[in-house]
């Protein structure tokens, strides 16, 4: 199992190359977040209640790919995915990093411009920030670095 991690652009596209594209194996993010948390790089938020597919009249096979509804289905779910990527969007007004949920799940939640700038900005301030990137240490760390720093010059990023 692992997790896709993409660049979005300010305008909420994914964006386009290679490098805008990050890939964690279960036990790197594991190892990544516990060095986050390590950093003061995450904030412990809980989990946003999504809304339910039942309060919108779905279920899960609603939302598959390929699947035709009349219009009136098409716009309860059209309904659903908006109300869930609201929540996915959300973040705090002045976030002190980013919310441990929004890397720890791969439910497509946008980690903001802003929480990634908390986090970067924990990061630097850190005193061991020098052993952190040496090549003794994990090697996929630096290379995470630099997506987060290249997420905060675009439109964020989001785990899938």
């Amino acid at each position: 199992m692992g997790y896709d991690i993409y660049i979005q652009t300010a305008d909420g596209r994914r964006a386009d190359g290679e490098e805008n594209y990050f890939r964690f194996e279960l036990i790197a993010r594991i190892r990544a977040l516990g060095t986050m948390r390590n950093f003061g790089m995450l904030a412990e938020l809980p989990y946003p209640a999504i809304p339910l597919l039942s309060a919108y009249g779905l279920t899960d096979g609603d939302l598959k790919a390929g699947v035709r509804h009349a219009l009136d289905k098409a716009n309860l779910v059209a309904e659903y995915r908006s109300a869930y990527r609201a929540v996915m969007d959300a973040a705090e007004p002045e976030p002190t990093g980013i919310p441990t949920y929004k890397l720890a799940y791969n439910d497509g939640a946008l980690v903001t411009v802003a929480e990634i700038t908390a986090a970067l900005a924990a990061y630097e301030a850190h005193p061991n920030i020098d052993v952190s990137e040496m090549p003794l240490g994990d090697p996929i760390w630096p290379h995470w670095i630099a997506f987060l720093r290249r997420a905060k010059e675009h439109g964020g990023l989001r785990a899938h």
